[in-house]
């Protein structure tokens, strides 16, 4: 696969003491996904996930940010049907491993898949797990030799429900053990982490036929796979599941939900001591017929607290919005940490954590998903946007969301370009800006100033000259049906 890049200036204008907060979407022109992010020693990001703005069916891309959240490139990878990045691993001086799934390769149905790149992102090899069932890859740890264990779940294709899958790979991806772990309904893992140097946690949801329920489970295994103890989690009726697991001084915290009506989420969470002592677990009832889900969390040492990222049905804002809650928790109970600061992302439409990651200032980030974004003020390129939220260890600036104008690409301008012939020149201009595509079809042209105000938009047939004499000196973005090119007024 062949690097795409753009380019890209930066716009970040805030002072040096916010410089490390901040909060921007990346889109191409398709569904584009995030799952997962990586904080780099230097203090630079990766961030993976899946998106349709390379080719029609959904790709696994890789992105590098610096530590400003501007775009540094962008990698795919794939083959004729739909690949998924669940996990990045970072493999000092040598390159990644991308966790995740891919159809490419099976009968229609999806298999682990793992690709390792060299530090620049291009590939240098890929294997994917073929089996006649459906398996998918939800989350993974790296092993004290560099190799990896994923978990997920393995499901027939036929009539089957599905049973926790753990796949132990080494290092250069190839199969040491598969482990499948099952009930008589559908059990999934859903969070692992590494407890010590040859043991692992795992997580998610089991069917208990006593209480024909499902419930949440941890269980704690070692690096050949021998279960040591196995614990299911939800006292009250209902179902429950854990959705994400962070170790902490305590033990292992977990957060989930627990399902009080069919209408009717609320948040689950508490602590496991590493020999499996259940020591808390709460699932308070808000009174609200509402959602609460704690999607993903993690343990800041620095501040010996705990970040959440909750999922919320949010009935103040849009209709049917699915908004999300980044804020503080205690590290034993989970508890939310009232008068603490927090930050929320209100869209019209669903909006999804794919991970959350302590960062080396003591702080967070975060990556996911924006599927509608149509306030007027924000503006989505394809079917849905990557979101990434940075947050220092002070914590205590609060993070504007709802005026972010979606100005970073996840595809490079320079590739994008090249398909439709979209062309702007000269560039700088000052008077007369010509513009270009292929075909003779009118196209919609918008020029659009740095705070995201359209102060031009026209749909261009012949007449693909726009006289910019009368704007301030400054960079602008030309939008043709969508695709952003920089431009800087003279």
């Amino acid at each position: 696969m062949r690097v795409l890049i753009f380019f890209l200036l930066l716009l970040n204008v805030a002072p040096c003491s916010a410089q490390s907060r901040f909060y921007k979407l990346y889109s191409g022109n398709g569904f584009d996904n995030g799952s997962d992010i990586v904080e780099l020693p230097d203090k630079s990001f990766l961030v993976g996930g899946s998106s349709g703005s390379w080719e029609q069916n959904a790709q696994g891309y890789l992105m590098k940010l610096d530590s400003l959240g501007s775009y540094i490139w962008s990698q795919a990878y794939g083959a004729q049907e739909s690949e998924e990045i669940k996990r990045i691993f970072f493999r000092p001086g040598l390159g990644y491993y991308l966790a995740g799934m891919s159809n490419s390769w099976s009968n229609g149905n999806y298999d682990p898949m793992l690709i390792f790149t060299d530090l620049d992102g291009n590939q240098q090899w890929i294997k994917t797990y073929q089996h006649p069932a459906w398996e998918r890859i939800h989350d993974g740890v790296q092993t004290l030799d560099t190799g990896l264990v994923l978990v997920g779940q393995r499901q027939a294709a036929v009539g089957a429900a599905s049973d926790v899958l753990i796949l132990r790979l080494d290092k250069n991806g190839d199969t040491l053990w598969t482990k499948t772990l099952g009930s008589e309904g559908p059990d999934c893992a859903n969070s692992i982490v590494r407890v010590s140097d040859t043991t692992y946690a795992v997580a998610g949801q089991w069917f208990v036929a006593d209480s024909n329920a499902l419930k949440g489970f941890i269980t704690l295994f070692t690096d050949n796979g021998q279960m040591l103890w196995f614990d299911t989690l939800g006292a009250l009726s209902g179902e429950f599941s854990i959705l994400d697991i962070t170790m902490n001084l305590y033990g292992i915290q977990f957060g989930g939900y627990h399902l009080a009506s069919p209408t009717d989420y609320d948040k689950f969470s508490g602590s496991v001591a590493l020999d499996g002592n259940i020591l808390t677990q709460v699932a308070p009832l808000d009174l609200i017929v509402s959602d609460d889900i704690i999607q993903q969390l993690a343990y800041l040492p620095q501040q010996d607290l705990t970040i959440l990222g909750i999922q919320v049905l949010n009935s103040n804002t849009f209709s049917e919005p699915f908004d999300l809650y980044f804020g503080y928790a205690d590290a034993f109970y989970g508890y939310w940490l009232t008068g603490w600061p927090s930050t929320t992302i209100l869209n019209q439409g669903m909006d999804v954590i794919g991970n959350i990651s302590p960062t080396q200032d003591g702080g967070f980030v975060a990556v996911g998903t924006n599927s509608i974004i149509v306030d007027g003020q924000n503006q989505l390129n394809g079917g849905s946007n990557i979101f990434v939220i940075k947050i220092d260890a002070d914590g205590s600036a609060y993070i504007q969301t709802d005026t972010v104008f979606t100005t970073n690409q996840l595809v490079g301008i320079e590739s994008l370009t090249h398909e439709l012939g979209l062309q702007i020149f000269p560039n700088p201009c000052a008077e007369k800006l010509n513009l270009a595509w292929n075909g003779v079809e009118p196209r919609d042209v918008k020029i659009i100033d740095i705070q995201g105000n359209t102060i031009y938009q026209k749909n261009q047939s012949f007449d693909k000259i726009i006289d910019i004499s009368s704007l301030a000196s400054g960079m602008y973005f030309v939008s043709i049906d969508q695709t952003m090119l920089p431009l800087i007024k003279n």
